[in-house]
């Protein structure tokens, strides 16, 4: 992946023509308007766990200013001068930064550096807008592709979620570390069906514990893997799925 150094050095060529304190002022804008974006997508609060724990975990900033970039709302007039999807993403990079939300930043950093002198093809923004509204097809998953049995999974969770960033996959994982309800509590059938099929992909996960993930895969004990290889794993996913 490209270092974190030089996408903040191309983000801030971006910007550079913005006084310092007009681009801060930009990127509290732009992260306020994308979150208040999402509270308005996700409509009202589900009643189901699974559905619940996506519902409060915002999606990726950058995906959230396509959005509003696509459908040309209006909202964007006072943040975005003249609708520069490259400068608003180089924005959001800056910004998460800041926040420290490196897969964030990632996120964030291929569209800006794609779309810096050529507009973003209908196709390619239809695709975004469509994972962002959980109507995007999942990529589909052949049992004879050469990915690992962690691979496989993330894309099972993602194929049933709809989501690809790293802090919502990982709030399921919790989810699915949880024992299976038992018969006198109300069962969430999307949760279970989605613990059955990562198991049928041969991983089941045990715990989270200083930002590693513990797994058995088929059965037996597997190395941990550092949350950073999980949101690398994520992004492979994600290319394949907005191609």
């Amino acid at each position: 992946m490209t270092s974190l150094s030089l996408i903040e050095t191309e983000a801030q060529e971006l910007v550079k023509r913005l006084p310092e304190s007009r681009c801060r002022a930009l990127q509290v804008a732009l992260v306020e308007l994308c979150e208040a974006h999402w509270h308005i997508l996700r409509g009202p609060q589900p009643t189901t766990r699974l559905a619940q724990t996506l519902w409060s975990t915002t999606p990726p900033l950058a995906d959230l200013l396509i959005d509003l970039y696509a459908t040309g709302d209006t909202r964007l007039n006072d943040v975005l001068p003249r609708y520069d999807l490259a400068r608003g993403l180089a924005l959001l990079v800056l910004a998460e930064i800041q926040r420290g939300d490196e897969f964030g930043i990632h996120i964030a950093h291929e569209p800006m550096k794609a779309f810096e002198t050529v507009s973003p093809p209908a196709s390619w923004l239809n695709r975004i807008t469509s994972l962002l509204h959980g109507t995007l097809d999942a990529h589909p998953l052949h049992h004879h592709e050469r990915h690992d049995a962690l691979w496989k999974a993330l894309a099972v969770i993602a194929s049933h979620t709809k989501r690809l960033d790293l802090p919502a996959v990982l709030q399921v994982i919790y989810l699915l570390i949880e024992s299976p309800a038992q018969p006198a509590v109300t069962t969430d059938a999307a949760l279970e069906k989605l613990r059955h099929d990562v198991e049928d992909a041969g991983i089941r996960f045990l715990k989270i514990e200083n930002d590693s993930i513990y797994f058995e895969q088929h059965h037996h004990i597997h190395k941990p893997v550092r949350t950073r290889q999980l949101g690398e794993l994520l992004l492979e996913i994600r290319l394949q799925w907005l191609r």
